[in-house]
């Protein structure tokens, strides 16, 4: 699934009134625009900034400017995750202080949305032409609403950034265009959303047209869906899309449009499909498949599909959920049903459902297979890693622990899940292959279940004669003449591993 929009869209048109217009300046960091260019990291060092932008859709003029000589600039970035939108950038050292501004050249702006993310964005006041309003949590985002029912033709608001780049995502605005004399043209829908599911019936929205005005149809991602002459839509592939119905008015009706943002959710059959249509935070896939948990810690729960594709789905976010704090959501060998929808929330580097999946009536067996080494390629699998070599003690507590396995490669443990701790030693590890990355820092550990020891036959076998050094493979066989491999090599009753290459 694409990001909201590919550049920056229109969403509704007309209000059922028909007396307003709508607009949505969407950034989301995967096209150059305003003459920023797209950018692809966060850090400091690699970005380019730029001191002012201007934009004009629709006739809404939209500039943005630094306030004061403090403070980097804006850039547009997509670095993956949350990293995505109109950075307005500071640091500790560099404080940044934005003005935007936007303007309806002989209009009147009634209504206006900003919405961004970062940190700390409870505690500032965005005031708009003075007017101080309160930051409203939406999930991931925080947004600030702006209304004045006589209207302005320029309205602006300004704040400080202090030691935080913080991402603005849109810009909405509410207006009342100049109408040269004329009357609204009156064109509406009865809705400013719609959705579609992939391979369910979708019913076009009926245009409102009480003036039986001449209208032309178009849609601002035919990937996503079409719109025929006579407004019925085809659905195409997931995404957001924008369908507007414009006329040019007559001698008595101005020119006009009315619009709605049609999201069109793609159906998964596999977790790999899944992954691949949701590739982005806040995209949205029905799950059509059924996942057997193979892990489960209060809310999260690790799962494969028959594929033995793996994910993490998490309910920390549902509202409906009132007990995944103090339990867990679901038992290892349950299989959560298909049939809902998942919204891809990297940020937490899992997949959220909007609704509690249906109580699951059906087990499977669940088994975790023994592997030597893993890669980020095994993200969100449960895996019984063998035979690793700590020198101190195992993860515990609030700390982290470093064990190496046979091969020589050293991994990182997380006491993610209070798997109870162990001293020196080597020790077959049950655990969670868990892999992120969130700008340009990559996250990549194994969060432990549980540790076993190790089978140490091989290394118990009996001396070799004479001084003359014996081979065992790891499953206690002897091999008379290795090649390349891991073995247990014995000489007088000492043993030892040997990587032969």
């Amino acid at each position: 699934m694409k990001k909201t929009l590919l550049t920056i869209a229109a969403i509704t048109a007309a209000a059922v009134t028909g007396m307003a217009n709508e607009y949505k300046f969407v950034f989301d960091g995967d096209n150059d625009m305003g003459g920023l260019t797209r950018q692809t990291s966060t850090k400091e060092a690699d970005l380019t900034f730029s001191d002012s932008f201007s934009l004009t859709e629709e006739g809404i003029e939209l500039t943005a400017k630094k306030a004061s000589e403090n403070g980097l600039g804006f850039a547009l970035i997509n670095a993956g995750g949350t990293n995505a939108g109109l950075c307005v950038y500071s640091s500790f050292t560099k404080a940044m202080t934005p003005e935007i501004s936007l303007k309806v050249p002989g209009g009147k702006i009634s209504y206006v949305k900003l919405s961004m993310s970062g940190s700390a964005l409870s505690s500032l006041d965005i005031p708009f032409n003075g007017k101080a309003i309160e930051a409203q949590s939406e999930d991931a985002l925080w947004s600030w609403e702006w209304s004045y029912p006589e209207g302005a033709e320029t309205v602006s608001c300004t704040w400080t950034n202090s030691y935080y780049a913080r991402y603005i995502h849109s810009i909405e605005v509410v207006y009342s265009p100049d109408l040269g004399g004329k009357q609204e043209c009156g064109l509406s829908f009865a809705a400013k959303n719609y959705e579609a599911i992939i391979g369910e019936t979708f019913t076009s929205p009926t245009l409102i047209n009480p003036n039986k005005l001449s209208v032309a149809w178009t849609s601002t991602d035919e990937k996503v869906a079409t719109v025929d002459n006579a407004g019925k839509v085809t659905l195409v592939g997931g995404g957001k899309t924008v369908i507007t119905a414009t006329t040019e008015g007559n001698e008595e009706f101005a020119a006009g449009n009315a619009k709605y943002e049609l999201e069109v959710i793609p159906t998964a059959s596999s977790i790999k499909e899944l992954l691949e249509y949701a590739p982005n935070v806040y995209d949205r896939v029905k799950v059509n498949f059924p996942a057997t948990v193979a892990f489960c810690n209060l809310s999260t729960s690790f799962v494969v599909d028959s594929e033995n594709n793996a994910a993490c789905f998490d309910d920390i976010r549902n509202k409906n959920n009132t007990s995944a704090s103090t339990t867990n959501m679901y038992k290892v060998g349950q299989v959560i049903p298909a049939g809902w929808i998942a919204t891809n929330a990297t940020m937490y580097e899992s997949i959220i459902w909007e609704g509690i999946p249906a109580k699951p009536t059906e087990t499977a067996e669940v088994t975790y297979e023994k592997v030597e080494s893993v890669t980020p390629a095994d993200a969100d699998r449960v895996v019984t890693l063998m035979n690793v070599k700590f020198e101190t003690r195992t993860a515990e507590g609030n700390t982290k622990a470093y064990g190496t396995t046979p091969d020589g490669t050293s991994y990182e443990f997380q006491n993610t899940y209070n798997a109870p701790s162990k001293g020196a030693g080597t020790y077959d590890v049950t655990g969670v292959v868990r892999y992120s990355k969130r700008g340009s820092t990559v996250y990549f550990y194994i969060a432990p279940i549980s540790y076993t020891d190790s089978d140490t036959s091989a290394a118990e076998m009996t001396e070799a004669e004479n001084g003359k050094a014996r081979y065992y493979n790891l499953q206690g066989a002897e091999i008379a003449n290795p090649q390349a491999g891991t073995y247990v090599k014995v000489i007088n009753g000492k043993s030892t591993k040997v990587i032969k290459k």
